[in-house]
């Protein structure tokens, strides 16, 4: 089972959008805090540029670099750490540009957009997604807010370069069937993102991603996406691993950050709160992970989401 993959296809994009800002010698740009479920791309095509986050060393990006900004982060990205910045909301209303939102898929990318004073001299194309709301999978919480990924990575991937190319070419975006083609090439750039820093995970790290990582808590993980509804128990899932109980039980909170059964029920929850969103019976859901007892299913999601399960369906239902 490659579980990575597996949770990188759970993970939801509700919608996405593309946009290339040309740039001027001075320029910056302010992006204020934005709801969980936001995550945003700038992809530097030709002109170096700085990232900075407060309270984090800043980053200077080169032709070729791209970072990811997760759980609505602020940020501000600019020429240089002391360029004057323009306000990302003001500047967006000004211009009356459309808003991201459920469902949303754009008929070519966002062009005309300028940032700066001075000569021209390059350009950034900026991707937005819209993750599914709640409480998110396991991969998005697992992972750093800011996420570099440098040109030199991209050998990782060597069709990134392609795909980056594609959405910025406005004669592409022109051709009939480019929004479609567009959406899902936004979302394999982001999928590539995590992958990418899945695979270059530093060795002290925690979270879920590094008990992946791990052979034998690795077992375990699989045991229980393949199967949430079991009656597992730390016994249980230590035998897959391979280990014994204790050693087992303090390897697991080690790397992953919990203990394997908090790790469990917040694996159920997630995927209750999805098929809940999606219309499906509390009761049937309930079974599906692992809860013989109705009531107790439904107290223990009022405590993980703060609402009984019908308001949260009324209130996150997939549209």
């Amino acid at each position: 089972m490659d579980l990575l993959g597996d949770v990188l296809l759970s993970l939801k994009v509700e919608a996405n959008s593309a946009g290339i800002f040309e740039l001027r010698e001075n320029w910056g740009l302010d992006m204020p805090p934005l709801s969980d479920n936001y995550s945003l791309a700038h992809c530097c095509i030709d002109s170096p540029f700085w990232l900075l986050v407060k309270d984090r060393e800043p980053i200077y990006l080169e032709p070729g670099d791209s970072v990811l900004l997760l759980r609505g982060l602020p940020y501000a990205l600019a020429s240089s750490p002391a360029a004057a910045r323009a306000d990302l909301q003001s500047y967006w209303t000004d211009r009356g540009l459309p808003l991201l939102a459920p469902g949303h898929r754009q008929a070519a990318p966002l062009t005309g957009l300028e940032l700066g004073e001075g000569n021209k001299v390059g350009r950034m194309l900026t991707l937005a997604f819209l993750l599914q709301a709640g409480d998110g999978n396991v991969l998005t919480k697992a992972l750093p807010p800011v996420i570099h990924l440098r040109g030199s990575a991209s050998g990782l991937f060597p069709w990134i370069g392609t795909l980056l190319d594609f959405l910025v070419c406005e004669n592409t975006a022109s051709h009939n069937g480019y929004t479609a083609t567009a959406s899902h090439l936004s979302n394999l750039i982001l999928t590539s993102f995590i992958r990418a820093y899945a695979l270059s995970l530093p060795s002290h790290s925690t979270g879920w991603l590094r008990g992946l990582a791990d052979r034998r808590i690795s077992q375990a993980l699989v045991s229980m996406h393949s199967h949430p509804e079991a009656s597992w128990t730390a016994e249980a899932l230590a035998e897959r691993a391979g280990m014994s109980r204790q050693t087992f039980g303090r390897l697991f909170t080690k790397l992953v950050g919990q203990s394997p059964i908090d790790y469990l029920i917040a694996l159920r929850m997630q995927m209750a709160a999805e098929a809940i969103r999606a219309g499906r019976p509390v009761a049937l859901v309930a079974e599906q992970v692992g809860y013989q007892s109705e009531r107790a299913f439904r107290e223990l999601f009022k405590r993980r989401f703060g609402m009984p399960p019908l308001r949260y369906a009324k209130q996150t239902s997939i549209q």
